[in-house]
């Protein structure tokens, strides 16, 4: 502990917070019930008519759900436990995959100044991007939900660590086929993580371009056989389809996908903050959303030569399917927010953005303080949870019987998930 720094220590503080939270009941949001759909198709089969018979989702997160329902172990600590493992990991295989960037953008942002200009710099830098990210409200809410979003971290960000380690130790297989297993394992998860296939093909050309400048056949045939099977995995499945039956246009799409990247630089849901006027806080929203994706765009167009080939393309095209997705949550963009922060880390900021980092720290902590109270009061937590969907079923759960409306049907399904994981 003598060597500990002092960004080790917040960093420390901040995950023995999310661990307490691990002891909260279990939270529930609509696409958790279609999980535990699914994790009893897989330990039951899916009978005639059942709601999950038809569903387009991925199963991998419904088999750790079943893996756990077969060992004994499928509790809300359990669940909020493993999730908060898969989140560290990811952030471990962020750091690292940032570790060797340069850049003179941390001495703007940083709280302390110092003459240090190697490794000790770079360090702090990457401290910083960790505190901001478990200071990240969507981090907090949802880490504990189960819901598929820390896992498909985990393995995405898994897969571009090992992908960073081929090309930086010598080519070892090893690392490329460790990065091929969790882009796999991402695409189980998610089918989003198809777009990974493309980004490490992209890193991987990029890596052996003195190679393929010789072959540059053989490296556009890739280029037209990696296209099409992007579409082709992403076609058949719940992206697709949901774009061409639910598109609601390209206005709305980007407005609210902006208001979505807007939630990210306040840190604050916009629920939480409409007390001027609904239709002045969503612009106001927007026009945040705006600033962060020119910030990130002017930075990552700078220093192009310091992110990784394969995250930046990555980063770009699942962005790009995200914006052409036609439902909203902030929670979508939890795979990228790590790549999102790191780069913006490096760039060049006026001194006023030390502000900003602070009132982002500060709305984490508030976030943080109202995730711990509604896992440990049990009325909040039936008030609050997915907006109040819950409410009667979760009332049931605790009590017995709805305490708030009485004449609202209690869901059978949504009372067996609880009783389920008590």
């Amino acid at each position: 502990m003598r060597n500990a720094s002092s960004g080790d220590l917040i960093i420390a503080a901040l995950l023995a917070c999310y661990l307490v939270n691990c002891f909260s009941p279990l939270r529930l949001e609509y696409d958790s019930i279609h999980y535990f759909a699914l994790k009893d198709c897989l330990e039951h089969a899916c009978p005639p008519g059942f709601q999950a018979a038809n569903d387009p989702h991925p199963y991998g997160y419904p088999l750790l759900l079943w893996s756990l329902s077969r060992i004994g172990l499928l509790h809300p600590f359990t669940i909020a436990f493993i999730n908060l493992l898969y989140l560290a990991g990811a952030l471990y295989f962020t750091g690292k995959l940032f570790s060797h960037m340069g850049g003179s953008g941390w001495r703007r942002l940083s709280l302390r100044r110092t003459g240090e200009m190697g490794g000790g710099l770079d360090q702090r830098r990457l401290e910083l991007g960790v505190v901001l990210l478990l200071l990240s409200y969507p981090f907090i809410k949802f880490f504990a939900y189960p819901l598929s979003e820390m896992q498909y971290l985990f393995f995405s960000c898994g897969s571009l660590f090992f992908f960073r380690l081929y090309t930086d130790r010598g080519m070892r297989p090893v690392a490329l086929a460790l990065s091929v297993l969790f882009a796999c394992l991402a695409i189980l998860t998610r089918t989003v993580g198809i777009v990974l296939l493309p980004a490490l093909l992209a890193g991987l050309a990029w890596h052996h371009r003195v190679v393929l400048r010789r072959f540059w056949k053989i490296a556009v045939l890739a280029v037209v056989v990696a296209g099409v099977g992007t579409v082709a995995g992403i076609g058949p499945g719940l992206y697709m389809s949901s774009i061409l039956r639910a598109g609601p246009g390209w206005t709305v799409l980007l407005r609210d996908h902006l208001a979505e990247w807007g939630q990210l630089l306040l840190n604050v849901p916009v629920g939480k903050i409409a007390v001027i006027g609904e239709g002045m806080i969503r612009r106001l929203v927007v026009v945040a959303g705006i600033l962060l994706i020119c910030g990130l765009s002017y930075t990552f167009i700078r220093r192009r030569k310091k992110v990784p080939v394969a995250a930046g393309v990555y980063l770009v095209l699942y962005s790009a399917l995200i914006f052409c997705w036609p439902f909203f949550d902030v929670r979508f963009w939890i795979p990228v927010a790590p790549l999102m922060v790191m780069i913006l880390l490096h760039g060049t900021y006026p001194r006023f953005f030390r502000l900003v980092v602070i009132v982002y720290m500060l709305a984490g902590i508030g976030a943080m303080g109202y995730s711990t109270y509604t896992a440990f009061n049990r009325q909040a937590l039936a008030r609050s949870q997915a907006g109040g969907r819950y409410r009667n079923e979760y009332e049931t759960f605790f009590s017995g019987k709805p305490l708030s409306d009485t004449t609202a049907r209690v869901d059978p399904y949504v009372l067996h998930v609880l009783e389920t994981c008590r």
